[in-house]
């Protein structure tokens, strides 16, 4: 059977008995799961209440962790079959909301193959070491895929805090100049001031010279 066009959005409390079905099927503990529903990213399926699939998103700091897959009944395979357009529309949707998110690196130990070549590779051992996520078992074997690039992400932010120091110096040169002007002008006015003061007094001591000679003599 050819599937439209599928989408995927964020569960619903609506959408639990289809969830708990899906769960139960996959043999997931669904009491657990029920707790976390606001996590998980569901198909909808023809129907009031048909769900085809959902996947669960944790997300810690800017690592995120995939789990708790699961598929209706006849979806459940892989290799460009129905499961995997499934699975298409949820990491559509998934890779949304991790970029909405701020998340760096997304994890899973889902074992589909379509993990394997829809992004996700073999976390090294120092990855694993590196990781600061709760979620994430040392000892366990984990799919990776890194949305940023951390040596981009570190370049990315070096090449930013060399603009933000190229800005500030900029700015304060641009203070200093302000001021320097302002410290000019201040003093051209002052000077102009003075020569109008002086020019003054030798006018009116040039039109009443008696004033000098009362000055000389103390008033006299």
């Amino acid at each position: 059977m050819e599937l439209p066009a599928l989408s995927a959005r964020r569960a619903t409390v609506e959408d639990l008995p289809a969830l708990q079905a899906l769960w139960q099927i996959g043999g997931l503990p669904a009491e657990e799961l029920e707790k976390f529903l606001t996590e998980f990213q569901v198909v909808p399926g023809e129907g009031e209440g048909v769900l085809l699939g959902a996947i669960g998103l944790m997300v810690e700091g800017d690592d995120a962790l995939l789990h708790s897959e699961a598929l209706a009944p006849g979806d459940e395979g892989d290799g460009g079959d129905e499961g995997d357009e499934i699975r298409a529309a949820l990491w559509r949707r998934l890779q949304i909301i991790a970029r909405n998110q701020g998340i760096h690196r997304l994890w899973t130990q889902e074992d589909a193959d379509y993990w394997r070549t829809g992004g996700f590779g073999a976390a090294s051992a120092e990855t694993v070491s590196a990781a600061t996520a709760a979620f994430v078992d040392k000892t366990a074997t984990w799919l990776v895929c890194d949305l940023i690039d951390p040596a981009k992400a570190k370049q990315l932010v070096t090449e930013q805090m060399a603009i933000w120091h190229a800005t500030r110096t900029q700015e304060a040169d641009e203070l200093q100049g302000k001021i320097r002007a302002f410290r000019n002008a201040s003093l051209l006015v002052v000077a102009v001031v003075v020569v109008l003061l002086i020019g003054i007094v030798v006018f009116v001591l040039r039109q009443r010279p008696e004033i000098l000679q009362r000055l000389l003599h103390g008033g006299r």
